[in-house]
């Protein structure tokens, strides 16, 4: 019995390309495109988005790379001392801008599909490091002008 872990990808106009090239494709499958394709140390560098590491302060769990203690005190004061909601905005996550570099025309899907994906990483991330505490891990596509984004927050028990 095959359990998956993450839905089967969509839209993988590049792997597809590479995939066509091939005239035995019976003989290649991802792991033949990522032998060929994929730089390791891209892959290992990717990971910190994967697994980030977190900054915590005043109760508040923030991804270590977005923590600006001056911007959390002013969202703090804002919020009127509500952590969970300087969480959801400290720890929005564009996708457009993570891989605001790449000139490659990248269908929207593909995005979707990576959301969800970082998504279940932090999700799994969280509850490695933070065991007796609950978390939400959402991803929204509600702004189509600029794509999908992943964000994370305490949740009362």
């Amino acid at each position: 019995m095959k359990i998956q872990t993450i839905k089967q990808f969509s839209g993988l106009s590049r792997y597809e390309s590479w995939a066509s090239s091939w005239a035995k494709k019976d003989d290649i499958d991802i792991f033949s495109y990522v032998s060929t394709m994929c730089n390791p140390e891209d892959c290992l560098v990717f990971c910190r988005l994967l697994f980030p590491d977190f900054f915590v302060s005043e109760g508040a769990v923030i991804l270590s790379a977005k923590y600006d203690h001056d911007a959390f005190i002013v969202w703090l004061t804002q919020f009127n001392g509500d952590a969970r909601a300087v969480e959801k905005i400290m720890n929005h996550t564009h996708l457009y801008d993570v891989f605001a570099g790449c000139m490659d025309e990248v269908d929207d899907v593909i995005f979707e599909q990576l959301a969800e994906v970082i998504a279940l990483s932090w999700r799994l991330a969280l509850k490695e490091k933070f065991p007796d505490t609950k978390f939400s891990v959402d991803v929204s596509n509600s702004d189509p002008d600029y794509g999908p984004t992943v964000t994370f927050y305490q949740v009362a028990e």
